[in-house]
């Protein structure tokens, strides 16, 4: 519960005090762009759907092999 309630601050902090500046709005308004298609893909990450880094992984574990 820690860990999705400093996400949720950091989300704050990052993107709506800039999304509320007049000069970002032009970026911002399309939120199913780019928020949508991040939170999937999150939630794909967290539910192990998805593996980024595998290989560079199975990499790193073979050389500590050695």
């Amino acid at each position: 519960m820690l860990s999705l309630w400093i996400h949720l601050i950091a989300f704050f902090q990052v993107v709506v005090a800039n999304c509320i500046q007049p000069v970002n709005w032009k970026y911002c308004y399309r939120v199913d762009q780019w928020l949508v298609p991040e939170v999937v893909r999150g939630y794909k990450l967290w539910s192990g759907q998805e593996q980024i880094y595998q290989k560079e992984k199975e990499y790193l574990e073979s050389q500590s092999d050695r």
